[in-house]
């Protein structure tokens, strides 16, 4: 697959995690952000076929994940 360079403004606090994101998996800033989008593409995909994304927390109740 072809690759572009693009550039994006994002505000400070999404920079920091993405960072952080990067740092904890030894990842490049790049490849932490394709991963935030590839997940948001999933939660896109799901919805678009009809289905409910769960979470099941720490105390075992499952809450369903609604997206703005």
């Amino acid at each position: 697959m072809a690759t572009r360079k693009v550039t994006v403004n994002l505000p400070e606090d999404q920079i920091e995690f993405l960072q952080q994101i990067a740092a904890k998996d030894h990842l490049t800033f790049t490849d932490a952000l394709r991963r935030a989008i590839n997940s948001e593409k999933f939660f896109v995909q799901q919805e678009n076929a009809g289905c409910k994304v769960l979470v099941e927390g720490p105390d075992q109740r499952i809450r369903e994940i609604l997206r703005k």
